[in-house]
């Protein structure tokens, strides 16, 4: 079985070994006050609730047994806390239980006969209570705080529950189990560490001390007539943040925001050796109700308010203050302002841009676009057409070279025998499934890098990680091609014939290609853990996607040196797809699940339940950079955190109304 689905099983099994053993208890302390004929009856239906328990608790030893074989970081809160917990009594409950249940007398007048049978169950459904609360509450890494927590609420339960099953008591004394079971929360909540009282921004640095990353920037224009500036080509470019209305073919719309008034964005083109100067204007009205600005230290406009926009270059290592996350790397840019983006194009391949300001509801809205830098050296395919995937709404659309997105199915026609690339960029927060059909094709390129040792797929479908990008290539055959996404027919080459859709396996495109050279050694390891855990996020405790644990902005800095190489694992112990995204950065892909992969640099890549992916990172690009889910839902829902340099800080940080998800 795989992981993912033993994962789910246990969560299935948390909670019906939970539910389990509180029938049992509910159902045996009925029993024990009851008459002979009537008690004994339900005494029997208690002991076989009690064996039904005890089968449900072995499956889910079971499960984690199969689980700790796909690593600790899958079992560990199980193995040290919930599963004793509720093993433990079990076995008491079954040895102590169970039998008198069986052959007991009526005995509802005997104090201590319920309390020896009743006792032990009522024990075993607190400890698979606390089972969940392991699961939702505590994750990985099993801190000594949030253990501690768990146990002082097991161990508060089970001595309100002793003296509750005594001999009568007075109300005073039902008062005071109360008073311990709330004396013992709020102890739990204070040795859990449910309430930081805050941090340090990642990266900052209160004394001033290091480079400040708005120094980092892009290269300026060389002077006009100089010998560099007889060479340098300069492309410029200005895209105004305003609204705009998508309407679909079908006769659907939405009501957009958009740069320049279209959707997507215009597709930026340059050539490889380029300097890239994109000025960016926010002209969105103010409305009531969005975010409100403070003073913009990349902006040349007055203060504003209203909803804020940044550029940030996704897949694209540009310079530290280039990357475009407020709050980081500069202020988002408010109404009436405007902020310059400078980098030069040194790799060629397929990009995007988008807003960074609350990109999980900018980008959905359309603020996005392409970018494509053409090799220097003349590319070999004649046709080069780029494709953005988009979702309005409940819409999955198409738009080919920044037209108009449409729901329906595009056409387009080739000359046959021409060598064609389609760039397809996946600018949703879900991962989609592509398909080509009607002619053998490869994948000439992987999030912008090209792939060495490409071979020939023929129907094979593929996986688009959410943010990711695949340049397909092929010659045009005399017959028609159909490329879908998902189930959809997208898009038709040389209609007006259909072709089957591909149909074939999903290619691992962890194992495509040639095999690249690798590093030989590490300076250092990390490893990012990925959750939905209960913990504190905005200041309040809440159901988060979590890294190691704990939500933004609670989430440790991993602090990097210049030219270290680090190998990162990141393991999906949740039931969510989550699309990696280390800005600055392409990372090499070393292994998935423990299988060696080719080593493709990729810089989004979509970690599956129950996945366990290795990557190398080289630290060449100095900064403090923004890494994230790129379901943004998941980034807004805690999922996103920092990787910093050694000595360098920002002078940025959220109290300016800077919200990067």
């Amino acid at each position: 079985m795989t992981t993912a689905r033993l994962i789910a099983l246990d969560q299935i099994l948390f909670v019906l070994v939970a539910a389990a053993w509180a029938a049992t208890a509910g159902i045996a302390l009925t029993g024990l006050r009851q008459p002979a004929a009537a008690g004994r009856r339900t005494r029997l239906i208690a002991a076989a609730s009690c064996a039904a328990a005890i089968v449900v608790t072995a499956l889910r030893v079971a499960v984690t047994t199969g689980l700790a074989g796909a690593g600790w970081w899958f079992v560990a809160e199980k193995v040290t806390l919930a599963l004793p917990l509720v093993v433990v009594p079990a076995l008491v409950s079954a040895a102590v239980s169970l039998p008198r249940l069986l052959r007991g007398p009526a005995i509802g007048s005997s104090t201590g006969s319920t309390r020896i049978v009743a006792f032990p169950l009522l024990v075993t459904a607190y400890g698979a209570v606390a089972g969940i609360a392991c699961a939702v509450v505590i994750s990985y890494p099993v801190t000594t705080g949030g253990a501690a927590a768990v146990l002082a609420l097991f161990a508060a339960a089970s001595a309100v529950t002793w003296r509750l099953l005594g001999p009568a008591r007075s109300p005073r004394h039902g008062w005071q189990a109360a008073g311990t079971c709330v004396l013992a929360l709020a102890l739990a909540l204070t040795i859990g560490g449910g309430w930081p009282s805050g941090h340090l921004h990642p990266g900052h640095d209160a004394g001033g001390r290091g480079v400040s990353v708005d120094l980092l920037r892009g290269p300026a224009p060389a002077a006009a007539g100089g010998p560099a500036g007889a060479r340098e080509r300069v492309r410029r470019f200005t895209l105004t943040a305003q609204p705009a209305t998508v309407r679909l073919p079908s006769g659907g719309g939405a009501e957009a925001w958009s740069f320049n008034g279209q959707v997507p964005g215009p597709v930026l083109r340059v050539r490889q050796g380029d300097l890239v100067e994109v000025v960016l204007r926010n002209r969105l009205p103010v409305q009531k109700g969005t975010v409100q600005g403070g003073t913009g230290q990349a902006g040349n406009g007055q203060a504003g308010s209203g909803q804020g926009v940044t550029i940030h270059w996704h897949g694209y290592d540009v310079p530290a203050a280039e990357d475009g996350v407020p709050g980081v790397t500069q202020d988002a840019v408010w109404p009436g302002q405007s902020h310059v983006y400078r980098f030069r194009a040194e790799d060629a391949g397929t990009y995007w841009y988008h807003s960074h300001q609350n990109s999980s509801v900018a980008v959905p809205r359309g603020l996005f676009g392409l970018l494509v830098v053409d090799p220097a050296a003349p590319a070999p395919e004649s046709e080069d057409h780029v494709l953005a995937l988009h979702t309005f709404g409940s819409r999955p659309t198409l738009s080919v070279d920044g037209a108009a997105p449409s729901d329906l199915l595009t056409r387009l026609t080739l000359a046959p025998g021409a060598r064609t690339r389609l760039r397809v960029v996946n600018t949703d927060t879900r991962p989609v499934v592509l398909g080509l059909s009607g002619v053998p094709y490869r994948i000439a390129a992987v999030d912008g890098g090209d792939v060495p040792g490409a071979t020939d797929l023929d129907g094979a479908r593929l996986h688009l990680a959410a943010g990711g990008r695949y340049d397909l290539t092929f010659t045009v055959p005399s017959g028609p091609v159909l490329l879908t996404t998902g189930d959809r027919p997208a898009l038709l080459v040389n209609g007006p014939a259909t072709p089957p859709p591909a149909a074939g396996p999903i290619v691992d495109i962890t194992r495509y290609g040639s095999p690249a050279a690798l590093p030989a050694r590490f300076d250092r390891e990390t490893t990012w853990v990925l959750d939905k855990t209960l913990a504190v996020s905005g200041g309040l405790p809440r159901l988060a996607q979590t890294v190691n644990g704990k939500a933004w902005p609670n989430i440790p800095t991993p602090v990097v040196r210049q030219g270290q190489t680090v190998r990162i694992r990141v393991v999906n112990r949740g039931t969510d797809t989550h699309p990696m995204h280390p800005h600055g950065h392409h990372v090499r892909i070393l292994s998935r699940n423990g299988v060696p992969a080719t080593g493709l640099a990729m810089d989004t890549f979509d970690v599956a339940p129950g996945e366990v992916w290795e990557v190398a990172l080289v630290a060449d690009n100095p900064g403090v950079w923004m890494s994230h889910c790129h379901d943004l839902a998941h980034a807004a829902q805690g999922m996103e955190f920092h990787l910093a340099y050694e000595g360098v800080t920002t002078p940025y940080d959220m109290t300016a109304g800077n919200h990067p998800a």
